[in-house]
C-alpha cells in the first residue's frame, strides 16, 4: 500500500494544499515552503500514537482558531492486492473504510468504478478542534466517507481508524534532529519492535548474563575499599532486625528487564578499544536509528508487510557517499519513501520526476515534478544536459527566494566564480541591502537557451528573472520573454551593446593599476589595460580558470570589490522586483538595465 495523495486545510501554515505523491516522493524548496508541515501531516494521519505529538493553537492556520475552526487533513491511500476489496476484508468493511477508487491521472477519488485503469483506494483523515473551555486540542482519526461538510465533533461518531492498521501500514518516520545515543538498547521501543521482527530475542545469552551478575565471581561490595562500610551496615541491620537480609551491591537489579535495559550500545575501533555509543561522533549516532528501521523494513519486506518511511534531511551528520547509499538503501527496502532535503546532491540522487518543488503562496501549498515525464529518445540535447549534467546546479537554485537564467552557461559560470570569494570576503555585504548569494539561485542555461529555460522554471518557481546581453541578440531575446503567455517576473539586460565580460571589466577598472597585473597568469605577455582582459574573456568563453583568477583578483582589490557587491546589491534588488537602485533601472518597458 502507499499514499497517493494528501489534502492539507489549515494546518500550521498551509491554509490549504493538494499533493499527488508517486512511491519515492523527494520533496525540495525554500525555507518555509511547507516541507516539515507535510511530513507532519503525514505523521498525524498514518503514525502510531507515539509519534504524535501534541497540538496546540499554533498547529492551526493562523494560531488563534475559533470555536467552529478546524484541522481537517485528508490521505488517499491505495495499491490493494488485485484492487479488490474482498482480499482486504480488514479495511473495506462495516465499520471500516468505504470503498472508492482512484484516477492516479489527476488525484481525483470516485464513488463507482467507471475506468478500469482506476485503482481501489480508501481514504484516512484527521480533523482537530480546539477546545476554548479546557485550551486544549481535540483530534480525531477516522475513515472518511465523503465529501460534504462534516464534523465528527458535532455529528455521529466516524469509523474510527484502528490501531492494528495503523501498525499494518508501518509507517515511520526520522526527524532531522536524531542525535540519539541508546538506539541500540531495550530500553529503545525501535530497538525492540526490530528484535521482534527480524531477529530472535536473545534470551538464552540475557539469563545466562542475569545470573552472573548475581553472582559476580568479584562483588563490588567485597573490595577493600568499600568491604568495612558494607560490613558495618550489616551490622547495624543485623542488631536492628532478626534474620535480617544482607547488603550486596549489584550493577543492575538483575532481573531480565533490568538486564535488557542495562544494555548500552559500544563502538570498538581498529585499536580495539570500546568506546559508548554516546561519547561517538553526531554522524556515527545519527546512523544508528536508520540502520534499525533498514533492519526492519528488510524484515517486513520479507515477510510480505508495508513499509512506509518518512526521512528528513538524510544529509544530516552523514558524507555525500553515505547520504547516497542511505536514500538508496531505504528506498529498496521500503514499500513508499517520503524524503525532505535541503541538499540538491541529495534530490539530484533521485529520479527527476519524483523530485517534487514545494511552493507555498498565501497559504496555498502546492508542488511541481522536477521532470514531468521522463525525457524521449527525441528530446534535444539541452534538454538533456539540463537535468542530468546540471541538475545539481538546478536544483540547488530552485531552493532559492529568486530564480536568475542568464543568457548562457558562460555567463553562469563568471557570476557563479565572482560570486564565491566574494562570500568569502569578510565585510562585503555591509553596504548591500540585499545579499545576491542567498537570496537568488542561478540557473546554468544550455546552449544559449535563455527563453526556453525560462519556460521550464516559470513551472518550478514563481519569481523568475531572466538576464540578457545588451547587444541585438539580447534584445530579441527580451521581445520574446515579454511576448510569453506568462512573462518572467523580471528582465534584466546588461548596458546597451554590453556583455557581462563588459561588466566586469566595469568591475576591474575600478583599481586597473593594482588589478591588472594579478592577471598576468592570463597571458603569455603581461597585459597592461582592463580591455586586454576583456577581451581575452569574450575570446576563451568557458575558461574556469581564467574565470577563477578574474575572481580572485577582484576580491582582493577593495574598490573592485566594492563594485561587484554594488552590482550584485543591484541585481538582486532588480530579481526581487523592489525599487530602482544606482546600478539598474527600469526602462519604458519595464525592462531592468544596468547602468555603469
Amino acid at each position: 500500500m502507499r499514499v497517493a495523495t494528501l489534502t492539507i486545510e489549515n494546518f500550521r501554515g498551509v491554509r490549504s494544499g493538494f499533493i499527488r505523491f508517486g512511491r519515492h516522493p523527494v520533496f525540495v524548496g525554500d525555507n518555509n515552503t511547507g516541507k516539515t508541515t507535510l511530513i507532519e501531516a503525514l505523521t498525524l494521519l498514518l503514525g502510531r500514537d507515539r509519534l504524535l505529538r501534541e497540538l496546540t493553537e499554533h498547529d492551526f492556520y493562523g494560531s488563534c482558531p475559533q470555536p467552529i475552526d478546524r484541522l481537517k487533513l485528508l490521505a488517499t491511500v491505495t495499491d490493494f492486492p488485485l484492487d479488490d476489496p474482498d482480499l482486504t476484508s480488514q479495511w473495506f468493511r462495516e465499520g471500516r473504510a468505504v470503498v472508492k477508487w482512484l484516477d492516479e491521472a489527476n488525484g481525483a477519488v470516485h464513488p463507482q468504478r467507471d475506468n478500469q485503469a482506476w485503482k481501489l483506494c480508501c481514504q484516512i483523515a484527521v480533523q482537530a478542534r480546539f477546545d476554548h473551555e479546557s485550551l486544549s486540542v481535540e483530534m480525531l482519526r477516522y475513515f472518511h466517507d465523503h465529501d460534504e461538510p462534516f464534523d465528527p465533533f458535532a455529528e455521529d461518531s466516524p469509523a474510527i481508524v484502528p490501531g492494528k492498521l495503523i501498525q499494518e501500514l508501518s509507517f515511520y518516520l526520522v526527524r532531522a534532529s536524531r542525535t540519539w545515543d541508546k538506539v541500540f538498547s531495550w530500553g529503545n521501543e525501535l530497538f525492540k519492535r526490530t528484535v521482534l521482527a527480524s531477529a530472535k530475542q536473545p534470551a538464552a545469552a540475557i539469563l545466562a548474563e542475569r545470573d552472573r551478575l548475581r553472582s559476580p565471581e568479584q562483588p563490588i561490595d567485597t573490595d577493600p575499599g568499600i568491604e568495612p562500610l558494607i560490613r558495618s551496615l550489616n551490622d547495624e541491620i543485623a542488631r536492628s532486625f532478626p534474620n535480617s537480609p544482607k547488603v550486596q551491591l549489584r550493577l543492575t537489579g538483575t532481573d531480565s528487564r533490568s538486564v535488557m535495559e542495562a544494555v548500552s550500545a559500544h563502538f570498538a575501533g581498529l585499536d580495539g578499544i570500546s568506546i559508548p555509543a554516546a561519547r561517538q561522533g553526531s554522524g556515527l549516532i545519527s546512523m544508528q536509528g536508520l540502520l534499525l528501521l533498514l533492519e526492519l523494513g528488510r524484515a517486513r519486506s520479507e515477510a510480505g508487510g508495508e513499509f512506509l518511511m518518512a526521512l528528513e534531511e538524510p544529509e544530516v551528520h552523514l558524507p555525500p557517499a553515505a547520504q547516497q547509499r542511505l536514500v538508496q538503501r531505504v528506498q529498496a527496502l521500503s514499500t513508499q519513501t517520503f524524503v525532505t532535503t535541503h541538499s540538491p546532491l541529495v534530490a539530484s540522487m533521485a529520479d527527476p520526476t519524483s523530485v517534487l518543488i514545494l511552493m507555498r503562496h498565501d497559504g496555498i501549498l502546492s508542488a511541481q515534478s522536477f521532470l514531468e515525464a521522463p525525457l524521449p529518445p527525441t528530446a534535444p540535447n539541452w534538454q538533456r544536459k539540463f537535468f542530468q549534467h546540471s541538475r545539481v546546479d538546478v536544483l540547488g537554485a530552485l531552493m532559492q527566494p529568486s530564480l536568475l537564467v542568464p543568457e548562457g552557461r558562460a555567463d553562469f559560470q563568471l557570476l557563479r566564480c565572482i560570486l564565491k570569494p566574494l562570500m568569502m570576503s569578510a565585510g562585503w555585504v555591509d553596504g548591500t541591502s540585499r545579499p545576491f548569494g542567498i537570496e537568488v539561485g542561478v540557473v546554468p542555461t544550455e546552449d544559449a537557451r535563455v527563453v526556453d529555460t525560462y519556460r521550464l522554471m516559470s513551472r518550478l518557481h514563481r519569481r523568475v528573472t531572466c538576464l540578457v546581453d545588451g547587444d541585438g541578440e539580447g534584445l530579441l531575446y527580451v521581445g520574446q520573454l515579454r511576448n510569453a503567455g506568462a512573462p518572467p517576473a523580471s528582465i534584466v539586460r546588461w548596458n546597451d551593446g554590453a556583455m557581462f565580460e563588459d561588466t566586469v571589466g566595469w568591475i576591474l577598472s575600478a583599481d586597473e593599476v593594482a588589478v591588472v597585473p594579478k592577471l598576468a597568469e592570463l597571458f603569455e605577455v603581461a597585459p597592461t589595460s582592463v580591455a586586454e582582459v576583456v577581451a581575452y574573456l569574450k575570446s576563451k568563453k568557458m575558461d574556469i580558470i581564467a574565470y577563477e583568477l578574474v575572481a580572485e583578483a577582484i576580491s582582493t582589490t577593495a574598490a573592485c570589490r566594492l563594485r561587484a557587491g554594488d552590482m550584485l546589491d543591484g541585481l538582486a534588488c532588480a530579481c526581487a522586483g523592489s525599487n530602482a537602485t544606482q546600478r539598474f533601472v527600469q526602462d519604458s518597458g519595464g525592462v531592468w538595465v544596468f547602468r555603469p
